[in-house]
């Protein structure tokens, strides 16, 4: 679906926004760490569209429409509402599974020393003080609960990490920021890219009470709306029916080689429907298609008696993909990079001042000193800068292919784990030659190389694309996301520490933070040397991603796209790969009989769809956590996918 651009008059930014944004963000990401770790779970920052901040976004919505009739002059701007969508996107998104909630529960890791492990006398030196939380005190009271933080002995131990890493966070993101200033016209303005996820966010903001009294908006929101209300009710009281079972095919393949197929459900789910139907044809196709070829080439393995895990050989191949969809983009943009350093050299034009959110100069000067800044953090703890500069490397080039790939495709969901710089490193470079002291580190950068789901990339870049199309300048949303990663960052930590030191992490979902120690263990105690067949699968998952990149360039109705192979290997996919692909279908049917005029019709069908469950599944989430009970989750996490 296309966006037409709007003009917007303003040229100063709304402080009101900013603040309602700011205020916003500490109730969201309260409200995650009880919907993430504590009552559901229910896992918003698993996908590209977060449904507390579509939540977040429909109240606006619903309140903007009370303004217009009684107060119009207090009623929001669409900008405002963008930038307030945009903030606690990017609030989230550092928040995330994968990011901010894992790196506090790293901080923790020191818990687990036991005499037996003999974890302390092994690597405990090279963990230096400032960087984690030692104090057993503080520990005791974060992992059994039933206290609080706000006493001297809990509080203070968290105060320099939570500052520390906070920082780091915070620098970080900037420089992945002043990026996105460089590349976003080559994609927003030279190749023109699509953005489908930012599609449900502008409709909301620019359509207003307008969208709110769309009657396909309600039909398709009526429908999603039933789904999850019929089944929050048979969670409650089982006799109720149930609307979302799953199918796992894989049950029926139980003899070699065809019991490699592992898991392989059947499971529709109403808001991944929709988030599909505005991808591409040929992506959306190519995504699930891609995931049943990797599930048949698991077969050939087990057939061939080569090693068919599921895992590292399918993320070191998504390694590879994600490594050619940041280059060849890098290349195809060369004038204009090219551009960007006659600019750079010379001094900002006018045209520069006037589209993107600094000048160049200005953002060659934040990464350099952004990295410089990180180096400087990460070598204070112990790392040697090469190690540091390559790790960095490595994590900045995941960064811009998950920008890519949302830019390009928007996928319903990216993923890849055990493909971090850490795994790419200490499997070309050895761990013998990394150091102890390096490995160390590694285990407390966890959180940055776990899986990528929520990364804070993809909105900054949406960010900037949505000023575009609302002809809006650039360093409003600039602002907006650098107040927003630091309310975020810090935000996040009171949240994590308050409802730990009260439920005790010991005694929720999904406490990790002995995973980095592990791993550690493992890397000292059995170092191994290059990892040969590692690198022959990364070449391999690259050489695949060039030839569908050269063929879908060269070829006009090419089916497969390189972007659908990228993501179809990812942990997500094997749940969702049939929504995709009902997606797919119901697309094609609607273009084919219908045209692009039905398809465009049906658009605020597929936005109610979204709006739905996302909204009805947020209200099942907000009574769990005032009931202080498990209840329906939107979409099922480890027990109902079988692991």
């Amino acid at each position: 679906m296309k966006v037409e651009p709007t003009h917007h008059s303003s040229s100063a930014i709304s402080y009101r926004a900013l603040l309602i944004g700011a205020l916003l963000i500490p109730i969201n990401l309260y409200w995650l760490t009880l919907a993430e770790t504590i009552y559901q779970p229910v896992f918003s920052t698993l996908f590209t569209l977060f449904y507390n901040v579509t939540f977040t976004l429909f109240l606006l919505l619903v309140l903007n429409a009370f303004l217009n009739k009684y107060a119009p002059n207090a009623a929001l701007q669409p900008i405002e509402l963008l930038i307030i969508y945009v903030m606690n996107a990017i609030a989230t998104g550092i928040f995330g599974h994968d990011l901010l909630l894992v790196m506090v529960q790293h901080l923790t890791s020191f818990w687990f020393v036991t005499p037996e492990n003999e974890w302390m006398a092994l690597f405990g030196r090279h963990v230096p003080e400032w960087a984690t939380v030692y104090d057993s005190t503080a520990l005791q009271g974060y992992h059994q609960g039933e206290t609080t933080l706000y006493i001297s002995e809990h509080f203070k131990p968290w105060l320099i990490p939570a500052l520390g890493w906070g920082g780091f966070l915070i620098v970080l993101f900037f420089v992945i920021a002043c990026i996105n200033v460089i590349i976003r016209k080559q994609w927003t303005e030279n190749e023109k890219l699509a953005y489908p996820v930012i599609q449900l966010p502008m409709e909301m903001a620019k359509g207003g009470t307008g969208l709110l009294s769309n009657r396909m908006l309600w039909i398709g929101f009526g429908i999603a709306g039933t789904f999850d209300l019929m089944n929050g009710l048979h969670g409650l009281w089982p006799v109720a029916p149930n609307f979302a079972p799953i199918y796992n095919l894989g049950r029926f393949f139980t003899e070699k080689p065809w019991n490699a197929v592992g898991w392989l459900p059947l499971a529709v789910y109403p808001f991944v429907v929709g988030m599909a139907y505005f991808l591409p044809l040929n992506l959306a196709f190519s995504a699930w298609f891609f995931h049943l070829v990797w599930k048949a080439d698991l077969v050939y393995r087990n057939a061939m008696g080569i090693w068919a895990t599921p895992g590292p050989f399918r993320s070191y191949q998504t390694a590879g993909s994600w490594i050619i969809l940041a280059i060849l983009p890098l290349w195809s943009a060369r004038l204009h990079l090219k551009q960007v350093l006659k600019e750079i050299i010379r001094g900002k034009s006018a045209e520069t001042a006037a589209n993107e959110a600094m000048s160049y100069r200005s953002a060659l000067a934040g990464i350099v000193l952004g990295v410089i800044a990180l180096v400087a953090f990460l070598g204070y703890a112990g790392m040697s800068a090469w190690v540091v500069l390559l790790f960095l490397f490595i994590y900045i080039l995941y960064a811009v292919a998950i920008a890519r790939i949302r830019a390009e495709i928007g996928p319903p969901a990216h993923d890849a784990e055990f493909m971090g710089p850490d795994q790419m490193l200490l499997n070309v470079v050895g761990p013998r030659r990394i150091g102890v002291t390096n490995i160390a580190m590694f285990s407390h950068l966890f959180w940055m190389c776990r899986a990528y789901r929520s990364h804070p990339v993809g909105h900054q870049i949406e960010g900037f694309k949505m000023a575009q199309l609302l002809n809006a300048p650039s360093r409003h949303f600039l602002i907006a996301m650098i107040v927003a990663s630091i309310v975020g960052t810090y935000a996040g930590f009171w949240a994590l520490l308050h409802n730990m030191y009260h439920f005790g992490a010991g005694n929720v979902y999904h406490n990790i933070g002995d995973n980095g120690f592990r791993m550690l263990d493992s890397w000292i105690q059995h170092p191994r040397s290059q990892n040969y067949p590692m690198l022959r699968d990364v070449g391999i998952g690259a050489g695949i991603t060039i030839v569908l990149r050269v063929l879908h360039q060269r070829f006009l109705g090419f089916p497969f796209h390189p972007v659908g192979y990228a993501v179809a290997c990812g942990w997500m996919m094997g749940g969702i790969w049939f929504s995709v692909f009902v997606a797919w279908f119901l697309k094609w049917a609607i273009l084919k009989f219908g045209g692009i005029q039905l398809y465009r019709r049906m658009v605020p069908f597929f936005i109610g769809i979204i709006l739905g469950q996302h909204v009805i599944g947020s209200l099942w989430t907000i009574f769990g956590e005032i009931r202080g009970q498990h209840v329906y989750r939107i979409f099922p996490y480890f027990t109902e996918w079988g692991w």
